[in-house]
């Protein structure tokens, strides 16, 4: 090769060379952007709900937030009107959103767990390529619609049902919002459940089974075992989904902020009294509508919580079965 040849080929290389690190440099400087944007939303969301929460605790003390056991927020709007000392106790709240957050799950986990072993483990192809897509619909109905179904038909028939049984039930119930609810979450836990089961290797299945144990044991003992992690990756996404939950609570529960774990009673979740507090009349830098940011700003700390709980459990099971 003559010299003028490698001279035009080094250009070229280094010509390629140049225009690959500008690709990447831009690919990086897009990415971080976006990061940077994520980062920044969530930091600007919780100084915001913190500075209006520390306004809400200058009016109200925190002591009487966090372990009050009353919510009736009905401060005065003007100075001479009576009945000026609302109630700011969160346990109501909290006790309402734990308890139908909970009915839910005792109903979607099964179904949901259930379902995905059947798709992943039992279940033919083409039995695979109808049920999934329409358990998957499930997730694409508009949560009002649920409300619709748990008011008009769930909470009726278990009212009907509790009185032949001797059982006094409210008309709104947190047992009617919670068995809906859970409804909605089954394909939040099925179809993230059933990508997670797929995902262990076939030679974990073929070493159990080769060791003697039947389909059931090797799913029971090794397949959903590895897949823990991914499976509580799914239900922690369908507890942040069941206590963010508004349009069916309001529809089906009510919005009577009862201290009460009697599932057949009325009850109200922190997010539905966050839209309550925000649609009135109230001024803006009043106790009632500042106790909003209160809610939302204790719902967050909340929600990091089962996150930080749901990751130390994914790490135990991480390095047990890595």
């Amino acid at each position: 090769m003559s010299q003028t040849a490698k001279t035009s080929v080094d250009l070229t290389l280094r010509e390629s060379k140049r225009s690959t690190f500008y690709k990447e440099l831009a690919i990086k400087t897009i990415l971080m952007a976006s990061s940077l944007v994520a980062i920044l939303t969530t930091i600007g969301i919780v100084l915001s709900l913190s500075f209006e929460a520390f306004r809400f605790f200058t009016k109200i003390p925190l002591t009487d937030f966090l372990f009050g056991l009353e919510w009736s927020p009905q401060t005065a709007i003007r100075a001479d009107q009576v009945g000026a000392s609302g109630k700011f106790g969160v346990i109501p709240l909290l006790t309402g959103t734990l308890l139908i957050s909970a009915i839910a799950m005792c109903v979607a986990t099964p179904l949901g767990l259930y379902s995905a072993v059947y798709l992943s483990e039992y279940a033919s192809k083409k039995t695979r390529n109808y049920v999934k897509p329409l358990l998957e619909l499930l997730a694409g109905i508009p949560t009002v619609v649920y409300g619709f179904f748990a008011a008009l038909v769930v909470a009726p028939i278990i009212r009907a049902t509790g009185s032949g049984m001797g059982f006094e039930i409210s008309s709104e119930s947190a047992l009617a919002a919670g068995m809906v609810m859970g409804i909605m979450l089954i394909p939040f836990i099925s179809s993230l459940s059933d990508d997670v089961i797929n995902a262990v290797p076939q030679a974990l299945r073929d070493a159990s089974l080769g060791m003697g144990a039947t389909k059931a044991e090797t799913i029971k003992q090794v397949v959903l075992p590895a897949a823990t992690p991914g499976i509580m990756g799914s239900l922690l996404l369908a507890i942040s989904r069941a206590i963010g939950e508004t349009m069916i609570v309001v529809m089906a529960a009510g919005l009577a902020a009862n201290l009460t774990i009697n599932p057949f009673e009325a009850v109200t979740t922190m997010t539905v009294q966050i839209v309550t507090l925000l649609t009135g009349d109230q001024e803006f830098d009043s106790a009632k509508t500042l106790a909003a940011f209160a809610i939302a700003l204790f719902l967050l700390v909340l929600t990091l919580g089962l996150n930080v709980i749901a990751l130390k459990i994914v790490d135990r099971y991480k390095s047990k079965y890595a």
